[in-house]
């Protein structure tokens, strides 16, 4: 069988995660310590004139469809344009933080970019932005697997190739589709579950750690035979 069909591809609870949320207040020690790596992931940026305007917390840890897969998705939104991606990646690969189990990602969000998520929290004021309304699930999970497994062939077909712009160039069409799905649908679009899918099962990861593979045999020089 599969490996996908042993993950739920929409998981739906009528409540918040419990080991996060005290109903819909976010529990003062999960609080206290996502402000901790806040201000950790800020002292590792080391810019000066990072513009902070907020630190929130959505995704599914943030709404109704969490899994034992979820992260907490923990965004600097910032006054800049600047995401900081070569940092951001840098410290979530080396840093290998968890909340009660559940690992911490660390994103630099610009204010001024749109941002798809049933549930929005800041951390830093205490209190929702946008809450989540609980919604029971109306995607078929069978078209969930059926676009998960062409977005698996995608990679497969990518990592099979051995060619650097090819695997990235997957990397970016998966991050499109993803984009175009929450846009259109939000959180429940058939794209996006299907690319969470694929994260809860490592195939995104793997990708990504083959395209720095490729990135550092094209870097290196070997010796003369």
């Amino acid at each position: 069988m599969n490996a996908l069909e042993f993950i739920d591809p929409n998981p739906h609870h009528h409540e918040l995660n419990p080991v996060i949320w005290d109903d819909k207040a976010m529990r003062p020690e999960i609080r206290h310590q996502l402000l901790k790596i806040a201000r950790h992931f800020i002292s590792y940026l080391d810019t000066p004139n990072l513009k902070l305007k907020d630190v929130t917390v959505s995704g599914s840890s943030a709404g109704y469809n969490y899994s034992d897969y979820s992260d907490i998705d923990l965004h600097l939104v910032v006054n800049s344009e600047e995401t900081f991606t070569a940092e951001k990646n840098q410290y979530n690969s080396t840093h290998d933080i968890e909340i009660k189990n559940i690992p911490v990602e660390l994103y630099v969000q610009p204010a001024s970019q749109p941002h798809h998520s049933e549930g929005i929290y800041s951390v830093l004021d205490g209190k929702w932005i946008h809450e989540p309304a609980h919604k029971e699930p109306t995607t078929d999970p069978k078209d969930i697997k059926s676009k998960a497994r062409s977005y698996a062939h995608k990679i497969n077909s990518a990592m099979r190739s051995n060619d650097l712009a090819k695997c990235k160039e997957a990397m970016e069409a998966l991050k499109r589709l993803r984009k175009a799905g929450l846009e259109a649908n939000g959180e429940q679009s058939v794209e996006n579950l299907a690319f969470k899918l694929l994260r809860a099962r490592g195939q995104i990861d793997k990708l990504r750690k083959y395209i720095t593979k490729l990135e550092s045999a094209e870097l290196s020089l070997g010796e003369k035979q």
